[in-house]
Formats: structure tokens, C-alpha cells, sequence
């Protein structure tokens, strides 16, 4: 095969692998609000601890997109969740 071949095998190959990832968070969303199913935290200590100051949450967005190569959305919508559920503590 030649190297175009490659390209866009690869090519291929990545956005099914996006795709996927896309689709099982989603599926991971819908259970979550459907069945109130709990998922572990992916939030490292640090993220949580410049979350519950409310001047660095932007900082902890950004870290925790860093962390976990999320999007800016989910970034802020696993920081929100996780601010959510500690004030019900």
C-alpha cells in the first residue's frame, strides 16, 4: 500500500475511535440522568481542591481538561457536578 493508503486508513481508524469515545460518554450521560447512577470521580485532589475556591474555578477547568483531554464543556460540566454535589454535604 501505498503512503496515501496509510493516511487514510489512519485517518479512518481515528474518527471511529472518536466516535466511539463521543458515543459511550453520551450513553454515560443519559444513565447517569435516567437512573441517578453514581460514576466515579475523575477529578484528581488537585482539580477538587482549586474547584471549592470559587476564584480558581476557570484554573480548574483548564487543569482538569489537561488531565483528562476533555472538552471545554465536559470540563465544565464534571467541575459544576462535582461542585453540586459537595454543597449537598
Amino acid at each position: 500500500m501505498d503512503a496515501l493508503a496509510y493516511f487514510f486508513l489512519f485517518l479512518t481508524v481515528l474518527i471511529i475511535i472518536f466516535y466511539i469515545d463521543l458515543t459511550v460518554k453520551r450513553h454515560e450521560r443519559n444513565l447517569k440522568r435516567r437512573m441517578d447512577i453514581e460514576f466515579p470521580s475523575r477529578l484528581s485532589e488537585r482539580v477538587k481542591q482549586m474547584a471549592l475556591d470559587p476564584e480558581r474555578k476557570m484554573e480548574a477547568i483548564k487543569l482538569y481538561r489537561e488531565e483528562t483531554n476533555a472538552s471545554l464543556l465536559e470540563a465544565k460540566e464534571a467541575i459544576e457536578e462535582f461542585l453540586k454535589n459537595t454543597d449537598k454535604f
